[in-house]
């Protein structure tokens, strides 16, 4: 039975950017699906676009494509990447830029996949019924004044689907959904229908495999990452799926990294909510119902996946303006040192008060003193630590504020001593983002294809 080879090159916005070349080389890939994006990178980008109309997309793209091309073209391996963030269009002229610098432009075809990017809609939804409440906290968007910083929509594979059937060679995507880049592919090359729940899961589970990169093949393996060989090498993931929604997950040969039954399942149960009902912009993805079987060899396999049709609405992944904030951290070490770093949170919260600023409640960490997890001290550890990092953080609607609160923190060179020079430097104020996520109804988002000759170059 026909089956296609997908290699998951990127994981997120600043991962190896070694690895796609790798793939394209070592993998026998026929795609190389690439995922730059995370609920925060959409800010990010989005406060970019602001200071440069020209910039908001992921800037890894293009030293990635620059160093994949020759090779991809070479073996007809298709490139599918969700790089484009707030502005493909920008992308797309980047990435075309590439292919005429190497001398490949005539044997490309770049897409520009739109239509995610609600942020200029926001009025327009509101007016037509759409609430756009915080759909964890039940807030009303009025709360907020109704100011969003991004507003992005997570679409699903048909425009993918569309621009691979037009020809496209290279797929540059704003917010389209992680696993829905693999499913894009699935769907062009075995034809896939939109409402054959049980493929459409199929493509999804395997498009989670891929997604974030080496986590899958050993690089998040929590419950034994000391046994995972050659971690400094790690080998980047691929699954080859058939037309009958067989999957077969392996990593690029002879590198580093393991794939078996545990760092699979394990990156199956990341970020998936109820099992039962995984929802996407596709299908409703029943993660109770396939079976994981190792193969050996690095070789793990998935069947029987089901799926239910898709949610009448889509997430959208928004965020706000919500004030600035301040961070530092400083390095108290020897005899007592945590009462060293206690001493110091009293001096700075002393001096800071005093002022009658306008700030939240002092935010304060003790790195060292169970921060994360609480106070629990390993068994082959006793008595206090003898150094420990006390995090202090400033939060506040004012920047002026912020910022004068921040000076505040060279007191601690007054004492008490045992304190290292700052470790992250002066603190820098920097604008604080929320978290807003909402829902939209799927027939109010029109995602379009738009071919890399239509783009204004």
């Amino acid at each position: 039975m026909r089956s296609i080879r997908i290699g998951g090159g990127m994981g997120y916005w600043g991962d190896d950017i070694a690895a796609p070349l790798r793939l394209v080389c070592d993998g026998d890939i026929d795609y190389l699906v690439m995922d730059f994006l995370a609920e925060v990178t959409m800010s990010i980008l989005q406060k970019q676009k602001r200071r440069n109309p020209d910039a908001g997309y992921a800037t890894d793209v293009v030293d990635v494509i620059r160093s994949v091309l020759p090779e991809a073209v070479e073996r007809g391996v298709k490139i599918v990447c969700n790089a484009g963030g707030v502005n493909p269009t920008a992308c797309a002229d980047a990435v075309l830029a590439v292919a005429e610098e190497l001398g490949l432009a005539d044997r490309v075809k770049v897409a520009a996949i739109l239509g995610d990017d609600l942020l200029g809609r926001v009025e327009e939804l509101r007016s037509s019924g759409v609430s756009l409440d915080n759909t964890e906290t039940g807030q009303s968007l009025d709360e907020i004044d109704g100011r969003l910083a991004s507003a992005n929509a997570y679409i699903g594979a048909e425009p993918l689907v569309s621009a691979l059937r037009d020809g496209a060679t290279i797929i540059v995507s704003g917010r389209v959904a992680d696993p829905s880049l693999t499913l894009g592919a699935l769907r062009h090359e075995f034809g896939w229908k939109a409402d054959e729940w049980d493929l459409l899961s199929a493509g999804i589970v395997a498009g989670h495999l891929v997604e974030c990169g080496a986590h899958s093949s050993g690089g998040n393996h929590q419950a034994g990452w000391e046994r995972v060989p050659d971690m400094g090498d790690i080998g980047f993931p691929i699954v080859e799926v058939d037309e009958s929604g067989r999957i077969v997950m392996t990593k690029v040969a002879n590198s580093g990294g393991l794939v078996d039954r545990e760092t699979v399942i394990e990156q199956l149960l990341y970020e998936i909510g109820d099992p039962r009902r995984y929802l996407t912009p596709d299908v409703s993805c029943d993660w109770t119902s396939f079976r994981v079987t190792d193969l050996g060899n690095d070789q793990v396999e998935i069947t029987g996946c089901t799926g239910a049709p898709a949610p009448a609405t889509l997430k959208v992944s928004a965020a706000y303006p919500d004030g600035y904030s301040a961070v530092s951290m400083f390095l108290y070490s020897g005899p007592d040192a945590p009462g060293r770093a206690r001493k110091a949170l009293e001096v700075i919260e002393y001096r800071v008060h005093r002022l009658g600023l306008d700030l939240e409640p002092i935010h304060h960490d003790f790195i060292g003193l169970g921060a994360v997890h609480g106070r629990r001290t390993p068994r082959t550890w006793e008595g206090e630590p003898c150094e420990v990092v006390l995090r202090v953080g400033f939060r506040g609607p004012d920047r002026a504020q912020v910022s004068r609160a921040v000076t505040e923190l060279s007191t601690v060179f007054h004492g008490p001593p045992g304190k290292t020079n700052l470790i992250t430097g002066r603190a820098r104020v920097s604008e604080t983002l929320s978290y807003w996520p909402t829902l939209v109804p799927r027939d109010r988002v029109k995602p379009e294809v738009v071919m890399v000759a239509e783009v204004a170059r």
